[in-house]
């Protein structure tokens, strides 16, 4: 694997880290929202299920587009060396520009995955 700024920033290993946190933030957005649902909390609670939405869906995109929006941030890539620093300033520019559009799909699916719950919860309430 190699690095190509704007494409992909991270390798294999990065890559199961990612999907590892998409898949246990996926979780603890279930526990909270069982949670809620549970202890009869109010139902304006379920809006803060935003947060661990939005870190599965910031992890399963990290993993599927093989990159890392915090290494774009720090300047850096690890496709299996180890990491690297960016030295390019047109290739951190790149990496920089796919980490904000990744960052608006994650938010954007984390929102959508919000309403669903909150819609879901509402109908069977």
């Amino acid at each position: 694997m190699e690095y190509q700024p704007g494409v992909c920033n991270i390798g294999p290993t990065q890559q199961r880290r990612r999907l590892l946190l998409g898949v246990g933030s996926l979780l603890a957005a279930v526990a909270y929202v069982a949670a809620v649902v549970a202890l009869a909390w109010p139902r304006w609670a379920l809006v803060l299920s935003v947060v661990p939405l939005y870190g599965a869906a910031m992890g399963a995109l990290q993993y599927r587009e093989r990159f890392c929006v915090g290494f774009a941030g720090m300047g850096v890539f690890d496709v299996g060396e180890g990491a690297n620093e960016i030295e390019n300033e047109e290739a951190l520019a790149a990496d920089r520009k796919k980490a904000v559009k990744l960052n608006a799909k994650a938010m954007a699916i984390g929102a959508a995955g919000t309403v669903a719950v909150f819609a879901a919860v509402t109908a069977f309430l």
